[in-house]
């Protein structure tokens, strides 16, 4: 947080899961927008678009509880119906009705099985190469990231966040730093495995949607994946990220932030 690029407040919510951290920022007045972070991250990943959606919104960055942020954990999430009371318990201590939902990774899964449980609390909602949403996740995402979750050592934590990223790309330094102290030292607490919604639930889902895919992701097929999506659900923008991969909000933080805004602002 010492290089967060905006002033922000800490709030602490009490949810029937727990206590959950929420990083504040942005005029109290601004629109709402919650940003769910991705699995084995937290909040400060978020530190490369924040300051573009803290301009014009009232941003939440909130630490998915089980995970490797603040949030406290008394009774872990063990299905999707947890995620919804936890993130209704959240939105109710913030004192939000309906609002826009950001969500990255296991994000955008958790964002998108809330707004399918609960439309009238969701404006707007962003996803930004959601996992388990519209594919079942592949094995090849285990072999690369579970080694470096149960023998975590700096090399293997380093091979399995650059496997994330685009050729060429590399996360900085202190992000980094902070992923293999994570591995390091956390434990995983968040027991939820997302998987793919039916079709049927996606149809009917009347939020206006944006899915933001880098060309370069590797968890699947990022045009294949656009094409599913549009399908699936008809309203739904997709636009592929260039010179991006599945950490897309960092490696092109600049046409990421712009085509959030440009949604959010319709």
């Amino acid at each position: 947080m010492s290089v967060w690029p905006v002033p922000y407040d800490t709030l602490d919510i009490s949810t029937r899961f727990g206590t959950t951290h929420v990083i504040a920022c942005g005029k109290p007045e601004a629109p709402p927008l919650l940003l769910l972070h991705g699995m084995t991250a937290n909040s400060t990943m978020w530190k490369e678009n924040i300051a573009d959606l803290s301009g014009r919104y009232r941003t939440y960055a909130v630490d998915v509880m089980g995970d490797f942020g603040k949030s406290v954990v008394t009774k872990p999430l063990q299905s999707p119906e947890d995620c919804n009371l936890w993130l209704s318990d959240v939105l109710d201590g913030l004192r939000l009705g309906r609002t826009n939902v950001l969500g990255h990774s296991m994000g955008g899964w958790l964002a998108l099985n809330f707004a399918l449980h609960a439309p009238r609390k969701v404006n707007r909602l962003i996803l930004l190469a959601p996992v388990g949403a519209f594919y079942s996740i592949p094995l090849q995402f285990m072999f690369k990231v579970y080694p470096a979750l149960l023998l975590p050592s700096p090399r293997r934590i380093e091979r399995a966040w650059n496997w994330f990223l685009a050729k060429g790309n590399r996360l900085d330094e202190l992000a980094m730093g902070q992923a293999v102290e994570a591995y390091t030292h956390c434990r995983m607490l968040l027991k939820v495995i997302p998987k793919r919604f039916a079709q049927e639930q996606l149809q009917q889902l009347a939020v206006p949607t944006l899915f933001l895919v880098g060309e370069e992701e590797v968890i699947y097929n990022a045009r294949k994946a656009a094409k599913l999506v549009r399908k699936l659900i008809p309203t739904a923008e997709t636009e592929i990220v260039p010179r991006a991969s599945h950490c897309l909000n960092a490696e092109q933080a600049e046409i990421v932030n712009g085509r959030i805004l440009r949604f959010l602002n319709q």
